[in-house]
């Protein structure tokens, strides 16, 4: 039985539903900002659709270069159709699909850690955790005078609010960068919740941009921060702190995984080994490893062994010292930086 794109859209929304604990406020900004037919993939039997997920693309820089990745986000079976292969196939679609697209890394954020451990798995793409969070308060005591600063919370958000952020965030070397689209689906999501979408002028210049929330647990985090002078940071959260009635404000910051009191966040697995060692190499020509892959069940392509010196990748005959799967390849290096991750619609 055939079924339109709307009514696959619909069902795959009301799979959402049965699996997830979503809002229906929540459920319309990811089906009407995130969700396109094309990035949707689905298992279905008799017209009905009983497990979807969603590969939504990003810009992702990583040592300087620029890279294509796909986010798997919203995979989900119907409860009477589990423990048949469903989800291994869908992942084995995205990870072919983004092969072919010509994509360097494929991530994702697990709900919970019985979730990461499932990704872990061969039959599901081998995913490692590759990025880390520290929660700290922000620290803004030498971010110097803010009283020439202006901090307002608009009733409407401007397209000036994503220009002024992609300009000071477009370069940076280690970040999962999200489009128009997802940053305004950020500020919808982040306003169901009371959020402050605020803005930094001084006279009438833009200088800072800054989403946070008050949480459950009583503190208010930056979820958010681009900031083109320190003070307007000083100026956020003193605005944070007088609204709110709290006496911090905090971040959490995306960290190396070798520090204490780290967070296990996002997991990662390499989707074009070559590339992805290409792009490291390129950008530290006196770099040089030898590394083997293995164990990549969807991309057969990936495993092999490689060696990287004097800016280039090439495939060896000769044994490495050391093997990893496709994810621990993706941690070797994602965990060793401050990756910035922000915008998914996880918090």
């Amino acid at each position: 039985m055939l079924l339109t794109p709307e009514e696959i859209k619909n069902q795959t929304r009301q799979l959402w539903r049965e699996c997830f604990d979503d809002s229906e406020a929540f459920t319309d900004i990811y089906f009407a900002d995130k969700y396109t037919d094309e990035n949707n993939l689905t298992v279905r039997q008799s017209g009905q659709v009983v497990a979807a997920m969603q590969l939504l693309p990003y810009r992702l820089t990583f040592y300087g270069n620029v890279q294509h990745a796909g986010y798997v986000s919203g995979l989900a079976t119907l409860p009477a159709h589990r423990h048949r292969g469903y989800a291994s196939n869908l992942l084995h679609e995205a990870h072919r699909r983004l092969f072919r697209q010509g994509a360097t890394l494929s991530f994702l954020i697990p709900s919970n850690e019985e979730m990461r451990r499932f990704y872990e798995r061969p039959e599901h793409g081998n995913y490692w955790t590759s990025t880390y969070r520290q929660e700290l308060p922000l620290d803004v005591s030498n971010d110097g005078h803010f009283d020439k600063i202006e901090v307002s919370r608009p009733d409407e958000w401007p397209q000036e609010l994503y220009v002024f952020y992609h300009r000071l965030t477009a370069e940076l070397p280690f970040m999962v960068h999200p489009s128009e689209s997802d940053f305004f689906a950020a500020l919808e999501a982040a306003d169901l919740e009371d959020g402050y979408v605020l803005m930094a002028r001084r006279k009438r210049r833009m200088v800072g941009f800054c989403l946070a929330v008050k949480e459950p647990n009583g503190r208010v985090y930056v979820r958010t921060l681009a900031i083109s002078e320190p003070a307007a940071r000083a100026a956020f959260v003193d605005y944070l702190c007088r609204t709110c009635g709290v006496d911090q404000v905090f971040r959490r910051f995306g960290t190396p995984g070798s520090l204490k009191n780290t967070t296990p966040y996002a997991m990662a697995r390499v989707i074009n080994a070559p590339r992805f060692l290409g792009s490291i190499a390129a950008s530290n020509p006196g770099f040089q490893l030898h590394i083997g892959v293995d164990c990549d069940l969807d991309i057969p392509e990936n495993n092999g062994w490689y060696r990287v010196e004097q800016g280039k990748v090439r495939l060896t005959d000769l044994q490495p010292p050391s093997i990893v799967t496709p994810g621990g390849l993706a941690a070797m290096f994602m965990a060793a930086q401050p990756m910035v991750m922000d915008m998914l619609l996880d918090e």
